[in-house]
């Protein structure tokens, strides 16, 4: 963090100090990456269990939502709090507590009696999460150096990419044979291995001299994340469209009036000043849209291929396997990839094959051979994992040491909001479509999943705009290779 005058903040390592640039680490990526994992899994599993669910406590699918809902707030609403935290008792003891927090909390949600125990155990894994994933990346950025950065960050790449692919699978299984309590069981397992693995890998971060934390600036923040998602939540239904456009405003209020409070205060919760660097702010606004893009995809195409196609889940979530193989089989070049060509057009030509893929998709039809649907999931997997890595890379590549706690909390904040703008925009775009198209006749039940996937292409592409307007050469701090 700096202070107001751009000086360093008190207790901030000195530029190429021991503290500031340690060694690259392997295992501790790898631990990193696997609490990242778990998190990302367990934000997305739990929709292929709601109908079971909503069976066993006795209220209908739609009310299961609200676990859902409070577990994406939660995480994000209080990534700046385990910030702050982990500046005051150390990022390494706050991200193995928030370990076993996730771990107990997920045999809560186990064990749960009832929708009401469940919200509540759901909202106690989302405060882990927001501790656990953020400090974790945090703890592998602060022992990177600029040109280990690339290798890190495809580290930390996969799990965002392959958990929601492989987790409407691993849900329907679970819930199928084995019942819905082990989409949360699985969890106590992983923790406990993950907790013994990361006492012994993970290593002390210096902590910074942190002022007292800034409650004001903490419930403007919360208050304004919690208005967003809700509007995320409501805005797809016809009937409550108004009170998501109006939740919106709220949020954007609350945020302007957030960013005011920052900018007005000596020690913030959150240094905005990593919206100066350019790399950083386009990241994070044209790329945040960017992760929406990729993040609605895993919500519409096992849709597209269940209610449009009439596959049975298993058979869709088979074939969504072919995105997580196009991430897989892409993932071992990324790094010799971005190590030769600048990482802004890399950025750019992934988001242009991504939207084709997506048009690609919008075009199948139930009769399309399945090996041409495995490629066009395969070649969307790949495009999906060359721009994931490439934007999440861009936006740390200028960032400096004193200045990484404030900007790795906003970029897992703008990540995690993210996940619900993609599932918002494209629910939205599919009830939109069927609303003014009116269904009926040959194909007409998959207009709203195909319009939906064009929008989504469309919206991939506009992204690109504040990405043209970068300098030549940003980011080229990552692509140096190490002096020998």
């Amino acid at each position: 963090m700096t202070a107001p005058d751009g000086a360093p903040a008190q207790g901030t390592p000195a530029p190429g100090s021991a503290a500031q640039v340690a060694a690259w680490s392997r295992p501790v990526a790898l631990v990193v990456a696997a609490a990242f994992f778990m998190e990302n899994l367990d934000a997305t599993i739990l929709s292929t269990a709601t109908a079971s669910m909503a069976r066993d406590f006795g209220v209908q699918p739609a009310s299961v939502g609200i676990a859902v809902t409070s577990y994406l707030v939660a995480t994000a609403a209080f990534i700046p709090l385990g910030a702050w935290l982990a500046e005051r008792w150390g990022a390494r003891r706050v991200f193995l507590w928030a370990v076993v927090l996730f771990t107990v909390a997920s045999l809560a949600c186990a064990f749960s009696p009832g929708l009401g125990w469940l919200t509540g155990a759901r909202v106690v894994q989302g405060l882990a999460g927001s501790m656990m994933v953020p400090i974790g990346r945090l703890i592998v950025l602060r022992g990177t150096s600029k040109t280990e950065l690339i290798r890190a960050i495809a580290y930390l790449t996969w799990p965002a990419l392959v958990a929601p692919i492989i987790a409407p699978l691993v849900g329907g299984v679970l819930t199928q044979y084995a019942g819905w309590p082990w989409i949360f069981l699985v969890n106590v397992p992983i923790g406990v291995a993950l907790l013994v693995v990361a006492a012994r890998v993970v290593p002390e971060v210096p902590r910074l001299d942190r002022a007292p934390l800034d409650v004001v600036g903490l419930l403007l923040l919360v208050a304004g994340i919690v208005a967003l998602v809700l509007a995320f939540e409501v805005l797809p239904d016809v009937s409550t469209v108004w009170l998501g456009v109006a939740l919106l405003v709220v949020a954007l209020l609350l945020w302007l009036g957030a960013s005011r409070w920052f900018r007005s205060r000596a020690r913030p919760l959150l240094d905005l000043a990593a919206f100066r660097i350019p790399t950083f702010r386009v990241t994070n606004l044209s790329g945040g849209v960017y992760r929406a893009v990729v993040n609605g995809a895993p919500f519409l195409l096992p849709l597209l291929l269940q209610d449009g196609f009439g596959w049975t889940p298993t058979e869709a979530g088979l074939m969504l396997m072919w995105v997580f193989a196009g991430n897989l089989a892409i993932k071992p070049l990324t790094t010799p990839l971005m190590r030769r060509f600048r990482l802004v057009p890399i950025a750019l030509v992934a988001t242009v094959g991504l939207a084709a893929t997506f048009v690609a998709a919008a075009l199948l039809r139930p009769d399309t051979s399945v090996v041409l649907i495995a490629v066009v999931f395969v070649l969307s997997g790949a495009f999906r994992s060359v721009g994931f890595t490439a934007y999440n890379t861009l936006q740390f590549a200028d960032v400096p040491t004193g200045q990484m706690s404030s900007a790795n909390a906003i970029s897992s904040i703008t990540s995690q909001l993210a996940i619900g703008l993609g599932v918002a925009l494209s629910a939205l775009a599919v009830r939109a479509a069927d609303g003014i198209l009116a269904p009926g006749g040959d194909g007409t039940d998959l207009i709203g999943y195909r319009v939906a996937l064009i929008v989504l292409a469309v919206v991939a592409l506009a992204s690109m705009v504040e990405g043209f307007r970068l300098p030549r050469g940003a980011g080229d701090a990552v692509r140096i290779a190490k002096a020998s």
